[in-house]
C-alpha cells in the first residue's frame, strides 16, 4: 500500500512540475512578446509586464536568498537519494 501511494504521490509531483515548467515557459514567450513589440503588444501583455515589475518590487532579497537555500537543499537531498 505505500509503494501505490508513494508512486502516486510521484506522479502528481512530476505533474505539477511539467505544470510549473509550461507557466515558466508561457510567461517567458509573453515577455519576449514584450520586448519585440513594446507599446505595441497589447493590454494583455502589458498586464503581465506589470504583474511582473510588481512582484519584483516586492520580493526582498532576503526572500531571493532563502528560495536560493530551499533549491540548493532540495537538489542536494534528491542527490543523495540517488
Amino acid at each position: 500500500m505505500n509503494e501505490n501511494i508513494n508512486k502516486r504521490i510521484k506522479s502528481f509531483s512530476s505533474f505539477l512540475l511539467e505544470l510549473v515548467k509550461a507557466g515558466i515557459l508561457i510567461v517567458g514567450i509573453i515577455v519576449l512578446v514584450f520586448l519585440l513589440l513594446g507599446d505595441g503588444s497589447g493590454p494583455y501583455v502589458k498586464s503581465v509586464i506589470n504583474n511582473i515589475g510588481e512582484l519584483i518590487t516586492i520580493v526582498t532579497s532576503e526572500t531571493i536568498i532563502g528560495i536560493a537555500l530551499l533549491v540548493i537543499a532540495w537538489f542536494v537531498i534528491t542527490r543523495m537519494k540517488k
